[in-house]
């Protein structure tokens, strides 16, 4: 019973990257593996660590993927955005509560804000041509989360979830790069690839923790 929900997971995350290569024809069934993924996870978290702050964090993930999933329009946009954006506030909490640092910026985490203030004004800026006036501060707004979730994970001094942010970050990335300028061939693959990793490690290496209240 264990990891019944971790096996399962792995068999969806299977799914769902291979539906899209393989079976195009059968597309649909995206509907169900993508929002399931964070389903299991959240049974896995029921069973591992049952944190009312943990679980609220993958309830807005599964939002999230269900407004994105959506027929494409901005609004959906928006509120999957949104939804992210409550996603990302919470996993920096869970991590500015596990960690013991006293300073907001230590010594350990300095160069790297440096770097990830970079990335992302250097980021928005390439987005910027490219983003309707109603999108602009939405997706600023969501860009500074992110770069302070990996700022958070790196503050935290924990491999496995700063791994899992970093991938978060290459995701949304190439998500933001595909949605607004590009969309290249397995650009779907690369998003929820690094996805799938990024929300297992975080979500894993959080249930093995004592979460602090």
């Amino acid at each position: 019973m264990k990891n019944v929900f971790l096996k399962l997971f792995y068999a969806d995350a299977f799914l769902e990257l291979a539906i899209p290569l393989f079976f195009p024809d059968f597309a649909e069934a995206r509907l169900v593996t993508k929002p399931l993924l964070l389903i299991l996870l959240m049974g896995h978290i029921t069973v591992e660590n049952p944190k009312p702050a943990l679980f609220f964090t993958a309830v807005f993930a599964l939002l999230g993927d269900v407004f994105l999933m959506l027929p494409d329009s901005s609004l959906y946009f928006q509120l999957g955005l949104g939804s992210f954006l409550i996603m990302q506030l919470s996993y920096i909490r869970l991590f500015y509560k596990q960690s013991n640092e006293v300073s907001w910026i230590p010594a350990h985490a300095r160069k790297p804000l440096v770097g990830i203030l970079i990335y992302v004004f250097s980021f928005l800026a390439f987005l910027n041509p490219y983003l309707a006036e109603a999108m602009k501060i939405p997706v600023t707004l969501y860009a500074f989360a992110l770069g302070s979730m990996l700022y958070f994970a790196i503050r935290l001094k924990h491999q496995t979830i700063f791994w899992g942010a970093f991938f978060f970050v290459v995701s949304d990335s190439v998500l933001a790069f595909g949605k607004f300028y590009y969309s290249f061939p397995g650009i779907s693959f690369v998003v929820m690839s690094t996805y799938i990793v990024a929300q297992l490690l975080l979500i894993s290496a959080l249930c093995k923790l004592q979460l602090k209240k």
